[in-house]
């Protein structure tokens, strides 16, 4: 069994287990250590909380044995009952500090933002938009990655939802939305494998959600795109005119016609184009280094989000660190 003096003894293992090095795992804690008070008395008087404050059974391990726990358990996804047993804890433990801890955790990594499917009857003036100054060279990369599930076992209607015709499998599917230098920004909230990724762009509002001059930068699911595009007033400073131009710009690959091909000229527009989405590529690729979202996911769906924030926040922390330790390789 590992507890928290076995960590300190042996720092490789906290490595091993969480993909983190010792030092920002002990980093982590101490900011984690500072919100806990805060967060446990807002989880312990939320409104659908039964039982008074102060109950309920007690913590036997301390929040450092129970954080590698949660991390171990994102970054291998064994049986959670196998985690319980190094950790010296139960799997109901585990089960429970996935939904206990995963807020806090995302509290003190630069985790990128959840954004909601919008409903019809919420107001565009209510999104909240990416900052321009986040943006690396004015450039947003947008892309959609799919995990399986297990079916649905309640309708032959859910099962639908969730099947994927492009992975022949039962999927959840989020979108990602990244900068020009590898950073994850955004995440959509989780939706059934079913839906096109242009309609989940469409539902999680993305353009709306993006800052006026910026560039958009997505594949081929995503036609249509630029033609969604909201336009602006502005005035010409040499003659005076307004004119009418588009808030922000999207690229998509030019997409062969039936009995056509691309003319060099689109060939060489998608190669470039390709050469600068491989980005938002790379970081769904480092986002699976963690296989609790490689592998088939086994928890509840209603956690799916928190998990994915969380694996997003500790590849941006990963990102954060090799760009520092190799800031000429960065450009």
């Amino acid at each position: 069994m590992f507890n928290e003096a076995t960590l300190h003894k042996y720092p490789a293992l906290i490595g091993a287990f969480t993909g983190i090095p010792a030092k920002e795992f002990w980093d982590m804690l101490d900011k984690m250590e500072a919100k806990l008070p805060a967060h446990e008395m807002g989880r312990h008087t939320r409104d659908d909380r039964k039982r008074a404050v102060g109950a309920g059974r007690k913590f036997d391990q301390s929040l450092a044995q129970r954080t590698v726990a949660v991390l171990s358990y994102l970054r291998l996804h064994v049986p959670q009952l196998v985690i319980a047993l190094m950790f010296g804890q139960t799997q109901c433990d585990i089960s429970r500090d996935l939904r206990r801890l995963l807020p806090l955790i995302i509290a003190v990594l630069p985790c990128p933002e959840v954004w909601e499917i919008m409903k019809d009857n919420q107001e565009l003036k209510k999104l909240v938009t990416l900052p321009s100054e986040q943006l690396a060279n004015g450039r947003v990369l947008v892309d959609a990655t799919e995990q399986r599930v297990y079916r649905p076992g309640k309708s032959n209607e859910t099962r639908k939802l969730y099947y994927s015709g492009k992975q022949k499998a039962f999927t959840i599917k989020t979108q990602m939305a990244t900068d020009d230098d590898h950073h994850i920004l955004a995440i959509s909230a989780s939706a059934p494998g079913a839906m096109h990724d242009k309609k989940l762009s469409d539902e999680v509002q993305t353009l709306e959600r993006l800052p006026d001059g910026c560039e958009v930068d997505a594949d081929k699911g995503y036609q249509g795109m630029a033609d969604q595009v909201s336009l602006v007033s502005v005035c010409n400073p040499e003659t005076g005119i307004e004119q009418q131009i588009p808030r922000l710009t999207v690229y998509t690959p030019f997409k062969k016609m039936k009995g056509k091909e691309l003319t060099e000229q689109q060939e060489e527009f998608n190669s470039q184009l390709s050469a600068v989405r491989v980005r938002v590529e790379h970081c769904i690729g480092w986002v699976k280094n963690w296989a609790i979202v490689a592998t088939r996911f086994r928890c509840s769906h209603l956690i799916y989000t928190s998990v994915m924030q969380t694996v997003c926040g500790l590849v941006n922390l990963q990102t954060q660190r090799w760009q520092m330790a190799h800031p000429a390789n960065c450009a």
